[in-house]
């Protein structure tokens, strides 16, 4: 029987080491099974537990629909296989999370004495022998449990030396000694080859050439701008912007919602009546603009790739609840998204309505605290009357300080929704975020990157045929607390 005390002190030791850092949401899955297991709730160890407590699942979840804490954890076993064959492979204890379960369980690591013999170290020819089988059945069988191919090695036996010399042994012996470890060196050569011809299958399988499958993403690249987010264990909540309309897509629909008005739509997935009084009807149609759909698309793949888990929310079901405790990333700017306007931290670009160069009431980008060499009010061009025929657009990329001061929040706002689809492209593209780390790291030459804690960085962009074609960096503010 292994203390509870050992069990957890081996967790620790795990938890520490190279194998899982920046492994966040495994770190936090290891870290929930064996504290339940080492206080006695085994019983909790289910997967919708686990789907709801560790990543953050909603009470809807379904394990048919949703297979995120079975795919973890077919991640999460071979992460502790490559632990206790490299960095663990001397540890005392082995923890080992068995398919088919979630409960882990605790072992000794076995141990072999290895007697020395006139100051070099042999093998026994009874231990050789018994070595040579088991080395020939994993060999064959693909590992000493049948399981070689999916990652399941058994850990490599701890081996103790002797200080005491043996008796002198004979040629026969000496013989039998050299032929034992001329077997060996044939077994293991073979046992290499395959694992080679493995490990280049599998590459083959995984690699960006292979039709249905995506490259992954070095998440040291992407650090100093989704760092906070993803050493998180809690999944990214992305929120795309849902409109309120009155009418149809038969009638007509129209905004009735005031730009200039304050007051929430979280928690408000309708609107009574319009400021203008013209009607009673409430306004209970809502809306999604092309750029917000593709920015989701943008941030799932991008998440997807860094191997970080997310979830999706239109903003009219966000609550303030949400804003307090997700890290949440935000599709479009407070002309479709109210409650961006309510938000304690103070920004220096603003989304609002005012005079352009012609003296036309027009919604834009207003530079609150202007620097040298900005302009203080930036405006979407258009090639013709209709807002699908914008031919420029400016997009703001702001990252704030969440509600309750813990958590991140991420805005990504165009102008138009094209804006807001670049914005999206240029935090999830790698060109695009060495681009944005380059101007405003503020770490000493030679240092890692190291960005403001909360900054709003202002872009331009280049639209063509309704597609933004090319995304280039303005000027940014860093902002306080």
């Amino acid at each position: 029987m292994i203390p509870t005390e050992d069990k957890l002190a081996q967790l620790e030791k795990v938890l520490g080491g190279r194998t899982l850092h920046g492994s966040e949401s495994l770190r936090a899955f290891l870290r929930f099974v064996v504290d339940k297991s080492a206080g006695g709730q085994e019983h909790q160890l289910k997967e919708y537990v686990i789907a709801t407590e560790v990543f953050g699942r909603g009470s809807d979840f379904d394990p048919k629909i949703d297979s995120v804490v079975r795919v973890q954890a077919g991640r999460l076993r071979n992460k502790l296989q490559e632990y206790y064959t490299t960095e663990g492979k001397d540890d005392l204890i082995v923890i080992e999370l068995p398919k088919g379960q979630y409960t882990p369980v605790f072992s000794l690591a076995q141990k072999t004495d290895k007697p020395a013999v006139n100051g070099s170290s042999s093998l026994s020819s009874q231990s050789a022998t018994n070595l040579i089988a088991e080395t020939a059945s994993i060999a064959t069988t693909g590992s000493a449990s049948g399981d070689f191919a999916s990652g399941s090695v058994e850990p490599i036996a701890a081996v103790h030396e002797h200080s005491h010399p043996l008796p002198k042994i004979s040629r026969k012996r000496w013989r039998m000694t050299a032929l034992v470890f001329g077997l060996l060196a044939a077994v293991f050569g073979v046992m290499a080859f395959n694992y080679r011809a493995k490990n280049l299958e599998l590459a083959e399988s995984f690699g960006s050439d292979s039709p249905g499958t995506v490259s992954l993403i070095d998440r040291q690249e992407v650090e100093p701008l989704w760092g906070h987010m993803l050493r998180s264990a809690e999944p990214v909540l992305v929120v795309y912007s849902n409109t309120l309309f009155q009418g149809s897509a038969e009638t007509g629909m129209k905004l009735l919602k005031s730009l200039d008005s304050p007051g929430s739509s979280v928690g408000s997935p309708s609107i009574p009546q319009n400021e203008t009084g013209q009607s009673k009807l409430p306004i209970l149609e809502h809306y999604t603009g092309i750029g917000e759909v593709m920015g989701s698309y943008f941030l799932g793949d991008f998440l997807a790739r860094v191997r970080h888990s997310s979830r999706v929310k239109r903003s009219l079901l966000l609550t303030w609840e949400d804003l307090k405790t997700e890290n949440i990333v935000v599709l479009g700017s407070p002309a479709e998204n109210l409650f961006l306007r309510d938000l304690p931290q103070k920004q220096d670009f603003i989304f609002k309505q005012m005079l352009d160069d012609h003296n036309k009431l027009d919604f834009g980008v207003l530079n609150t605290n202007l620097q040298p060499g900005e302009q203080q009010k930036y405006f979407a061009k258009q090639g013709g009357p209709s807002r699908s025929q914008i031919s420029e657009d400016y997009a703001v990329v702001s990252l704030l300080q969440g509600v309750s001061g813990k958590k991140r929040l991420l805005i990504l706002a165009g102008i138009t929704t094209l804006g807001t689809q670049a914005a999206a492209e240029y935090v999830t593209k790698s060109e695009y975020i060495a681009d944005l780390v380059n101007h405003l790291n503020v770490a000493a030459p030679g240092a890692e990157p190291k960005l403001p804690m909360n900054y709003q960085v202002l872009v331009k962009v280049k639209v063509n045929g309704g597609v933004p074609v090319q995304i280039s960096y303005v000027t940014h503010h860093a902002l306080g607390q």
